[in-house]
Parts: C-alpha cells; structure tokens; sequence
C-alpha cells in the first residue's frame, strides 16, 4: 500500500472486516456507510460548501480527498454534470473481499446526497481494480 495515510485507510478496512466477520457483509457495509456519512459529513461542513452546486462540490471533495492522501480529478464540473476520479485506491486491501461498486456506494451515495442533493445520480464507469487506470465516478442531475 503506498505511503498516503496508510493508518487512517487500514483503520477502515479492518473496520470492515471484523464487522463483516461479525455480522455479515450487508451490514458491514452499512456500518462502513454510517462511519463514512459522520466523518465525511463534520468534514464537509468545517469545509463550508453550497449544497446542490457542482462547482462546489468539487472544491469540498477534491480538498477532502486530498487531505487524506488521494489523488483525485474532475475533469468535467457542469451545471448538470460532474466527472470524479480516483487516480489512488483508497482500500487496496479489499479488493477481491467486495464488490467494488457496493464499497464505493458506501461515500459514493453521501456525498452526492449531501453535497448536491437527492436530484443527483451516478454511475461507475471504470474501476481501478479490474485494471483500470482511475475510477471513474460520472454523476448527474435527474431531469
């Protein structure tokens, strides 16, 4: 695993694991997207942003992401669309233990929500795990 707050992403997956271990994947993931939602949730708001902007969005999370070492781009922000990308895996020790789109549901689905609104979608249109060279996160507005 590379040096980027190595501490901090093995803290939530074993985190994950023995939540697993002890009561099952769907739950385990619930728990991990509990866990996401309270702590990306204070982050946001110390950060201040403007709910439902895309352009803000990007500021938030691109700032966060890069706070705990991952390298991240967006290389379309529109009033209708937002393109994410994770050019660093945050949980390189869960691949092969979960699916890679129900993990990345798991901050995926609060940051959107939280950060745009209900009115917003996404879609996972490459992963780095199967080989990949980003993950690729396209969200857009519901029209």
């Amino acid at each position: 695993m590379p040096d980027y707050n190595a501490a901090f992403f093995n803290s939530l997956t074993n985190t994950f694991l023995i939540y697993r271990e002890w009561h099952g994947e769907e739950k385990a993931l619930e728990f991990l997207a509990e866990l996401m939602k309270r702590s990306l949730g204070a982050a946001c708001d110390d950060m201040g942003f403007v709910k439902g902007d895309p352009t803000s969005f990007a500021d938030v999370v691109g700032a966060r992401d890069e706070s705990v070492g991952l390298h991240v781009s967006f290389p379309v922000v529109s009033a209708g669309e937002i393109v994410y990308r994770f050019h660093t895996d945050p949980f390189p020790r869960l691949r092969g233990h979960v699916d890679p789109k129900k993990l990345d549901a798991t901050y995926m689905k609060f940051k959107i929500a939280y950060l745009l609104g209900e009115d917003w979608v996404y879609d996972t249109t490459s992963h780095l795990w199967p080989g990949a060279p980003f993950t690729e996160h396209v969200i857009t507005k519901k029209s």
